[in-house]
């Protein structure tokens, strides 16, 4: 067994002493190492962590910047905001106006938004302009139709104005040399009278003188008539040569076969009267029908008609037209006699009633104040009501050839009733 002395146990306890703390130290320095690698390591970690926080916020910040300056610019194309660059736009006041829109525009009902509202609102506001440009193209028409109407109506009233005092002046040649021969007329029958009153001679040769003298005045007075009818003709010829239009077309809507006239109530004019359409321009034949309109409906500043028998689908009536009854006169008064059989669609007291509505007296004989003598069929009886042997007709009637004489103008029953439709 070995043995220490104690020197060397001395020198064991020193190194022991010493080596302690030295290795208490050490440990320490590890540790002390070990939490600065780890606090380094940890800064490390947070500066990177920060470094993508700052990269993300830097994006976000640019993603932001971008958003709203988009929103600006659509804000700003939009509007609905009192800056839109600044404030984004009002949704509930795009809505509205949206609605607004589609409110005002045909066939938007659909619509959600303004990208489908703006094509389907340039496609109505085209199609009105196009509207809106025809429109205006058939005024122009128009225009020149009525300017062109006017000045044919100014020539035709012209026209007429020349007419009818080139007739008036006939007329008034015509009455002086009537009343010429009719004043030379009677200064012989007033001479031949002076004749037979100063024949104081025999009595055979006073009769003698007599009846010479009835012959005489008998020829004058035939020789009077006949040149009186031929006055009264060539009076009448005036009148018909001077006939005017009983009025005119006022409007026209063809596509309804109606038209207006310029006859009133105060014109005397009755439901179921018929005129002749003849044209109304300057040296127009006015014997040629273009159709016929019968009367519906009387107002107090103008009449309707119903337009009818149109000659020439070519050719329609137009506004300016004339119109035409012989019988129609809507001032003065005018006579007329009634012969022969009268039959048919009105007896003779509806005639009487049916004249008075126009102006025609009915006579119940011939003189100079008759205008028309209006014949119906041939006589069958006898002034006693006796049937005759073989029916009478009109024109052998003794009134027939006093109307002729005298030039009153000559109408069938059938021609006449032609113009009035009940």
């Amino acid at each position: 067994m070995l043995t220490s002395t104690p020197t060397s146990i001395a020198s064991r306890r020193g190194a022991a002493r010493v080596g302690a703390p030295a290795i208490v130290m050490f440990v320490l320095l590890l540790v002390a190492l070990f939490y600065a690698y780890v606090a380094q390591d940890a800064e490390a970690l947070v500066r990177r962590e920060l470094d993508t926080a700052k990269a993300a916020r830097a994006e976000s910040l640019a993603s932001v910047e971008t958003i709203t300056r988009d929103l600006a610019d659509r804000s700003i194309l939009l509007g609905f905001s009192e800056n839109p660059a600044i404030n984004p736009s009002n949704v509930e006041s795009a809505a509205a106006s949206l609605a607004e829109m589609k409110a005002n525009f045909p066939n938007m009902e659909p619509v959600t938004t303004f990208e489908d509202a703006v094509p389907s609102a340039i496609a109505s506001y085209q199609t009105k302009v196009a509207q809106i440009g025809a429109l205006e193209t058939r005024i122009k028409e128009l225009e020149g139709q009525v300017s062109a109407e006017r000045d044919a109506k100014s020539a035709l009233q012209a026209e007429k104005d020349q007419r009818i005092s080139t007739l008036e002046q006939e007329a008034r040649d015509a009455s002086e040399t009537a009343a010429s021969e009719i004043s030379r007329l009677e200064d012989s029958v007033s001479k031949l009278r002076s004749q037979l009153n100063s024949t104081t001679e025999q009595v055979t040769d006073a009769e003698d003188a007599k009846r010479a003298t009835e012959r005489a005045l008998e020829t004058a007075k035939l020789e009077h008539a006949a040149q009186r009818g031929q006055w009264t003709s060539l009076r009448n010829d005036i009148k018909r040569r001077g006939e005017k239009a009983d009025g005119e077309i006022s409007a026209v809507m063809s596509e309804f076969g109606v038209g207006f006239i310029n006859l009133s109530t105060s014109d005397r004019l009755s439901e179921g009267t018929v005129f002749r359409i003849v044209s109304g321009r300057p040296g127009a034949d006015t014997s040629k029908a273009k159709a016929l309109c019968r009367v519906t409906s009387v107002g107090p500043k103008f009449a309707e008609v119903a337009i009818y028998d149109v000659a020439d689908r070519f050719e329609p009536v137009v506004v300016g037209d004339q119109i035409y009854n012989p019988l129609y006169e809507a001032k003065g008064q005018r006579n007329a006699v009634l012969a022969g059989n009268i039959s048919g669609a009105y007896n003779e007291a509806e005639l009487r009633t049916l004249f008075a509505e126009i102006g025609i007296e009915i006579q119940s004989d011939i003189s100079n104040a008759t205008d028309f003598l209006i014949t119906g069929g041939p006589i069958f009886t006898d002034e006693d009501g006796e049937p005759l042997e073989e029916p009478m007709p009109v024109d052998q009637l003794p009134v027939y050839g006093e109307a002729r004489d005298l030039g009153v103008t000559i109408v069938s029953m059938r021609d006449l009733l032609q113009y009035f439709e009940r």
